[in-house]
């Protein structure tokens, strides 16, 4: 048999080299940067990997890309990776799953309980903050980095241990909307969004500094827990800043409550699935939606009804018009839309029930809150699907 890793592991030692073959990691974002940290961690004999992103690969991407080939452009970045990483596998079994969608909207957050590592490769805040925060609450050990030109950013939080401090006493505690929202708190297309400039270099370097304190992480020996790592590209200089808890930070107060699996998915019928929790738990259940799901709405020109059956997070400003009215749109709130946050058995809407669940807007991995409105007090039971 190959040992594909003799002086690897006089490095990293046994035990550590048993972790590698056992960790299972969250990637979230496979471009640049994600390129080079998974290329690492699948040579260093990591196989157990689920890839997030919800991009598709562009001619600009190749330069810095070392996953990505001329024939791969418009093909999605997550879906290639995965693709091509199992074939630079050296793990024995590797199990490496693509998942082309929004981390925030497209897949449920139940996906950050089933990792062992969450490692962020986004340039958003927002994603960053989602990202961050769910770690938090499921105790999940979070890597990150960022890059611009020369420079590097990377930083490294354990929020199992006590008063560890989080990604939020960098970016800020507030809610991040992003260029892409408008004034109506919908998405815009951001036609002028422009690339961050950066180099191959600085991609690489991130993807070697975090897998370099992945290792570390797994020996016992991490230096950056709990601190951001600076790299000037220019000058090759570093600094280590050490990031405090802040007091304000109010994600470290939530309590993630005890989740239940259930082996359904969001293929179900609405309808059997409130049969089949009523029956388990013997209640009338209410499904609190993880996001308002909006049914229809009107058209703010013309008022012609227009169909969106969709979460509220992922309709676009422009949908608030028909096609005929959308030049003549002018800014404002967005109204008079039939909206739903909540499901139970006998909502008067039956086509509602005789949809899938991923019809109203629940993703795979989402987090699902159930009310029995005949328990005293009431019960909530919170239940993961797959």
């Amino acid at each position: 048999m190959a040992d594909y890793f003799e002086r690897q592991n006089r490095v990293v030692g046994t035990d550590t080299a048993e972790k590698i073959k056992t960790c299972t990691m969250l990637v979230i974002g496979a471009g640049a940067g994600g390129n080079e940290l998974l290329k690492n961690l699948v040579l260093m004999g990591f196989g157990k990997l689920t890839i997030i992103d919800f991009d598709f690969i562009e001619d600009s991407n190749l330069s810095r890309t070392t996953l990505f080939k001329k024939s791969d452009i418009g093909k999605s970045k997550a879906l290639v990776a995965a693709e091509r990483l199992i074939e630079y596998a050296l793990h024995e079994n590797p199990e490496i799953h693509g998942i082309h969608g929004n981390i925030i909207t497209d897949v449920g957050p139940g996906i950050f309980s089933c990792h062992d590592i969450v490692v962020c490769c986004v340039d958003t805040m927002k994603a960053r903050a989602y990202i961050n925060d769910w770690c938090v609450r499921f105790q999940k050990p979070f890597f990150e980095m960022g890059f611009d030109n020369l420079n590097v950013d990377i930083s490294f939080f354990d929020p199992s241990e006590k008063d560890a401090p989080c990604l939020r006493e960098i970016i800020g505690q507030g809610d991040f909307s992003e260029k892409r929202n408008s004034c109506s708190g919908l998405k815009i297309k951001d036609t002028s969004l422009q690339h961050i400039p950066t180099i191959q270099v600085a991609s690489a370097m991130a993807g070697v500094l975090v897998a370099t304190e992945i290792i570390k992480f797994l020996q016992g020996n991490a230096s950056l827990k709990n601190r951001c790592l600076q790299y000037h590209g220019l000058n090759h200089r570093m600094n280590v800043i050490e990031i405090d808890r802040s007091p304000d930070c109010r994600i470290h107060q939530e309590i993630t409550p005890p989740l239940i699996r259930l082996s359904l998915n969001n293929q179900m019928v609405t309808k059997d699935f409130f049969s089949f929790v009523n029956e388990k738990w013997k209640d009338f259940f209410v499904l609190t939606l993880p996001d308002r799901f909006v049914l229809t709405g009107y058209c703010e020109g013309c008022g012609k009804l227009i169909t969106f059956r969709k979460k509220i997070s992922s309709i676009f400003d422009e949908e608030r018009w028909c096609p005929e009215c959308r030049e003549y749109r002018s800014s404002g709130y967005a109204g008079n839309w039939e909206i739903i946050s909540e499901v139970h058995g006998m909502i008067k809407n039956k086509t509602i029930l005789e949809s899938r669940l991923a019809d109203i807007g629940i993703c795979p991995m989402d987090i699902l809150t159930l009310k029995g409105i005949h328990s005293d007090p009431m019960k909530i039971i919170d239940v993961m699907i797959d």
